[in-house]
């Protein structure tokens, strides 16, 4: 694999993510902001986090697949909500949804709360940093 996920001594131990992803060779792939939008620029889900987060994970393994990758291949990811609170009380229904494409892949991930999103129906959305081989 061309980069190794670290989580290094000293630091917190992670919960769902690692802490670095130190890339040594590869191709390197940015993947825009994935809203909950289906294939005809639809928001799915609105005012539900879960279906929300659903949708995403799949644009996010239809986006690195289009190229040839995996979501394993996913280095990083940056995750920008709306509402932290439904997100802590949804964790383990968005848990099964990222595990259905990610299974217990946990790649570099940093999640920050947002005042809003471009469409005020989003409540989430993820960019990503993959690496092929």
């Amino acid at each position: 694999m061309p980069f190794e996920l670290i989580d290094p001594k000293g630091l917190e131990a992670p919960v769902g993510y690692a802490h670095v992803a130190k890339i040594t060779g590869g191709k390197i792939v940015h993947v825009a902001g994935q809203a909950p939008f289906n294939d005809k620029g639809e928001v799915v889900g609105k005012s539900d986090l879960v279906a929300q987060f659903a949708q995403v994970m799949g644009n996010l393994k239809t986006a690195i697949e289009a190229v040839g990758g995996r979501p394993n291949q996913y280095a990083v990811l940056t995750i920008y909500i709306t509402n932290l609170e439904a997100y802590w009380n949804n964790k383990k229904p968005l848990g099964r949804a990222y595990r259905a494409v990610f299974g217990k892949y946990f790649p570099a991930i940093t999640l920050v709360e947002v005042k809003r999103l471009y469409n005020p129906d989003c409540m989430i959305e993820i960019a990503g940093i993959a690496v092929l081989d």
